[in-house]
């Protein structure tokens, strides 16, 4: 029995060197001059997680400040006191910004000034190859009644601020993104390819010229925000689309094709050759009436499309 014992001891003794020996083997990414395979892509975004710091109630807060200036359409005291208002907020945040002016005649003649702000981040590298994001300010003019745009011109602004706050919190990612508050969304009469759109009609152009379009790796536009559905509009790029749709079920957003194409301001980058989607709540009751108010802007609709925007920038430079 002392024999058996004696021979089992032994045996666990060998068994367990010969476990120890194999756990602290080294695998074949430690070994060296073995190089561990390329990292996963899909891993960086979930490390940061960068999106789940879009914070609603700053946004909902911003909205209101901008709603509070009324009306506000282009070449309007309430128009220039906003565009201050975006650059002053912007450079708190570390951001600067570019004023784009443009000069048009409106139908009756009298002309009337349009001005673009592109905002970079300060604290990075800014890189020339970039993702725009881009929302307007405007509101219609010479209306019947009083649209203050709180989801149409401000929510979507106040999206775009709040989006600036987060990335500040990133420099090396927010150096691959340009903020691009847009004046002139709203037509004089009616919108068509020649009425309307005037900002992003004229941005594109100047970038479709100078020959660096392709610098622009996607533009990304928000139309009217803080409603009841998410939707991005069916005529945006494929590309786009599938890495929205691809987003959304990542992090757990709904988002649904618009029922109709719409012209938007992301059909001038388009025909620049830029890649493009536009997001919106693309049948909200309230749009262009006296009843868009703060007061039926919903905080959890924002942060939805504040954090699939972020999440897209996360996965798009996650490899730069």
């Amino acid at each position: 029995m002392r024999r058996a014992a004696g021979a089992l001891w032994i045996l666990g003794l060998l068994q367990f060197a010969s476990g120890s020996i194999s756990a602290q083997a080294p695998n074949d990414s430690q070994k060296p001059g073995v190089s561990p395979g390329p990292p996963k892509v899909a891993t960086a975004p979930l490390q940061t997680r960068i999106w789940a710091a879009f914070d609603a109630s700053q946004a909902l807060a911003e909205a209101k400040v901008i709603t509070d200036f009324g009306p506000r359409p282009s070449g309007s005291d309430a128009n220039k006191q906003v565009r201050k208002h975006i650059t002053d907020r912007l450079a708190a945040l570390g951001w600067q910004t570019t004023e784009q002016r443009l000069v048009e005649h409106a139908p009756d003649g009298h002309e009337v000034e349009f001005c673009n702000l592109s905002a970079r981040c300060t604290r990075a590298q800014v890189s020339p190859k970039r993702i725009l994001i881009g929302a307007h300010f405007d509101t219609p003019p010479a209306l019947d009644f009083r649209d203050a745009g709180a989801s149409d011109g401000a929510a979507n602004t106040a999206v775009l601020i709040e989006i600036a706050r987060v990335l500040a919190t990133d420099p090396k990612m927010a150096g691959n993104v340009e903020l691009l508050f847009i004046d002139g969304d709203a037509p004089f009469h009616e919108l068509n390819l020649n009425d309307g759109l005037f900002g992003s009609r004229y941005y594109a152009q100047m970038v479709h010229l100078s020959e660096h379009a392709a610098d622009i790796q996607a533009a990304v536009l928000v139309g009217n925000a803080g409603g009841t559905t998410l939707n991005y509009l069916p005529n945006s790029t494929e590309s786009v689309i599938d890495s929205f749709r691809k987003g959304a079920t990542a992090i757990g957003v709904a988002l649904e094709p618009a029922n109709r194409a719409m012209l938007s301001d992301h059909v001038p980058f388009a025909q620049a050759g830029i890649p493009s989607i536009t997001l919106l709540d693309a049948d909200s009751p309230y749009l262009q009436t006296a009843d868009d108010t703060v007061d039926r802007l919903n905080g959890d609709s924002l942060a939805k499309i504040g954090s699939l925007i972020l999440y897209y920038i996360a996965t798009e430079t996650a490899t730069r």
